[in-house]
This record gives structure tokens, sequence and C-alpha cells, in this order.
């Protein structure tokens, strides 16, 4: 544990940076890519289809002559068995999905961008979120750790002038953000909700060793 008195300063760790950066990157991507496929890739295949799909009606469709279609079908290079498709919908449907994923990758990017000047702050006797709100230890009416085992999450509930409110101390992505968890413990006489553990046994004592009787037998 830190000295009671040293300030401690939390920044975001290399794990949060590349999650979010791998997540933007992917998010952005597949953007790009629907963004292609609604500007190139699925207009080209509508262009393809409109070429060999009125000649599949008119003789697959229409003349149910099959064997005249795929004939004509392999020395074009059309698909033998053509399905109906509505392609200004699936175009569409490219620039929707290209407009969601984009913006949520922008979003992430945002949220990536402003947590890399933020730090979790501790002095002697509060704590200060990364967005600069001060937090006094002893306006801290409950604290939640259920999570913290697994999930390095523990929520707080503090008194802003008799207002609640609810913050989050969050070791994944502040380094160090345990530490301020434990300097808060130490000045907490509130509700604290953790989990239920198994209390251990008592420690039994070793079986007694079983003498055996060295009197030699009578005679």
């Amino acid at each position: 544990m830190s000295p009671p008195h040293e300030e401690i300063i939390c920044r975001t760790t290399p794990w949060y940076k590349k999650r979010r950066l791998i997540m933007v990157a992917m998010l952005l991507g597949f953007s790009a890519y629907f963004f292609y496929d609604w500007k190139i890739g699925y207009p080209k295949q509508r262009a393809e289809y409109l070429a060999y799909w009125p000649t599949y009606q008119e003789k697959g469709l229409n003349q149910k002559d099959d064997k005249a279609w795929r004939a004509l079908a392999r020395e074009n290079g059309w698909p033998a068995n053509p399905k109906e498709k509505d392609w200004d919908y699936k175009i569409k449907e490219q620039f929707i999905w290209g407009l969601g994923t984009g913006a949520i990758g922008l979003a992430f990017l945002i949220a990536y961008l402003r947590y890399q000047g933020r730090v979790l702050r501790c002095d002697a006797d509060s704590l200060t979120t990364p967005d600069g709100r001060r937090i006094p230890f002893a306006s801290v009416t409950k604290i939640d750790k259920r999570k913290w085992d697994n999930k390095a999450l523990a929520y707080l509930w503090w008194q802003d002038q008799n207002t609640s409110r609810k913050a989050v101390i969050d070791d994944l992505i502040f380094d160090g953000a345990g530490k301020v968890l434990d300097r808060l413990l130490a000045h907490f006489h509130g509700e604290l909700i953790d989990l239920e553990r198994p209390s251990e046994p008592p420690d039994q004592p070793p079986p007694a060793e079983e003498t055996q009787d060295t009197q030699p037998p009578s005679a």
C-alpha cells in the first residue's frame, strides 16, 4: 500500500489503449468495406446480374429451355441457377451498415482520445475522478466491490450537497486504481457490498499418535 500522504496518479493502461485501438480499426475497417460495396462492389455485381437475368427469364423461366440456358451460361461465365435479387435494397443496406459501423468506430475513437490525457488521482483524504470531480472520502456512503475480483470494477456512492452521486473505480482502464480503492477503504465507514466468501474451516489438530505398549509380555 502507498504511504498515506503520497499522491496516487493512475494513467490509462496499455491494455485499454490496445483494446480501444483494435476496436476502432475493426469498426472503421468494416465501415470502409461496406462503403466500397455500396459504391463499387455491389453496383458492379448488379450490372453483371442485369446482363444475364433478362436472358434467364426468357429462356430458363418463360421458355423452360434449361439446356439452352445452361449452354449460354457456360459460354458467358454466368451462374447456372441464378436467384432473383433486389439489388437496390442490397446497395442501400451496405450504405446503412457503412454509416452505422463508421459512427460506432468514431465514437470509440473519441472515447479513446478523451481518456488519453485523463488520470485518476488520490490524495490523503479524497479522490479525483478522470473528469475532474473531487470526492472526499468522508462523503462516500456506499461501496460495491462485487465485480472487483473478476472485472476490476468498484462502484461508489457519495453525497454532493444532499445529492447522491455515483462514480466508478476501474483498474482495467486506470493503472493502479486498486491503490485508490485500498486507500478509500482504509477511511471508509459506510455500507460495503462484497461477494460472500466461504469461511475457511478452523485448523484441526493433528491426530494423536497411537502409543504402543512397550512392557514385555508376562511369562
